[in-house]
């Protein structure tokens, strides 16, 4: 039966390498994702590859990046002209998708300045779509002895390249139009209940399970992994890598618990607790709503006017 089994693994080694080699259109990689995050995918390849507008502050995190990062807002507000901002926030947790995104920009577009959404802990999860839009040798390399969603990732990495080849050799989807936007805000003008809020609030009074150091050295190994490596993409690029403090409603954590860890690599951002305290800024409990969100993208221009624009003295 093992040597049944051997000879079976035998046989498919040569398939699954010839699926990784053969080239697909990497803008497919991106279309397929259609169900996922309001297709967000596609708008921020064509941002990237269809767009000639620069990117020069950019800005990376979950929905709550999403919902409170107006970039376009923010661009305004700068008091050095010409600077490009775009957030490029992607639904949901998982640093290791970080590093890819960084790496898909870089092939066309030079950031000078990267801002990265940290939460009170952070996710010590492989996010869900690394597996879709990385390269082979992001997947095949990622942190096997931490990563929990390894077996995950390699057989949701292989199926989907199946479905590409399959769709560009055999049938082709219908022509996508570029997304011509340059911003990535989309946010709620909806208020949550404070009936509601206020019962978020209590929840979070209630005790949690807390991690002893070990487990905290043991389980946060890989997104600490994930955290050097989009660093160091950044050193070699001359980026200057900052992290945002985006917290729930409710929080009581005035800083992230990974707190020194961040600090190895940048400034961390701290906006004042009265935006995230407010009901009346909230579209539900995770998410701010446009209102908060202004708020939030005000003290954010005001942070980069005060200490980053020194960033882009060649700019007129």
């Amino acid at each position: 039966m093992k040597r049944f089994f051997f000879n079976i693994l035998l046989f498919l080694l040569p398939l699954v390498v010839l699926i990784y080699l053969l080239p697909f259109e990497r803008r497919q990689r991106f279309i397929q994702l259609k169900e996922d995050c309001s297709w967000h995918g596609i708008w921020f390849f064509d941002r990237v590859h269809h767009n000639n507008t620069p990117v020069d502050i950019a800005f990376f995190g979950s929905s709550h990046t999403i919902n409170s990062i107006m970039d376009e807002f923010i661009e305004k507000q700068l008091n050095v002209p010409s600077i490009h901002v775009v957030n490029f926030g992607y639904c949901r947790y998982g640093v290791n998708i970080y590093p890819v995104l960084l790496k898909e920009i870089l092939r066309l577009k030079k950031p000078k300045i990267l801002f990265l959404e940290v939460r009170e802990d952070e996710n010590r999860y492989s996010h869900p779509v690394f597996p879709y839009i990385a390269d082979a040798n992001d997947i095949f390399l990622s942190a096997p002895f931490f990563n929990r969603d390894l077996v995950r990732d390699y057989f949701n990495s292989f199926l989907y390249r199946l479905q590409l080849l399959k769709v560009q050799y055999f049938k082709k989807d219908s022509i996508v139009p570029v997304r011509t936007g340059d911003f990535g805000f989309m946010g709620s003008k909806d208020t949550a209940s404070r009936a509601f809020l206020e019962k978020v609030k209590l929840e979070h009074m209630n005790p949690k399970v807390t991690l002893n150091s070990a487990e905290r050295y043991f389980y946060m190994t890989y997104p600490h992994i994930y955290l050097k490596k989009l660093s160091e993409l950044c050193i070699e690029n001359n980026i200057r890598l900052s992290f945002l403090y985006i917290p729930e409603f409710g929080s009581n954590e005035k800083e992230p618990l990974e707190m020194m860890t961040y600090r190895k690599y940048g400034d961390v951002l701290i906006p004042p607790r009265e935006i995230f305290e407010d009901p009346g800024n909230w579209g539900d409990e995770n998410h701010l709503n446009r209102a908060g969100a202004e708020k939030l993208s005000k003290w954010v221009a005001g942070q980069i006017n005060k200490s980053f624009c020194p960033a882009f003295p060649s700019i007129p």
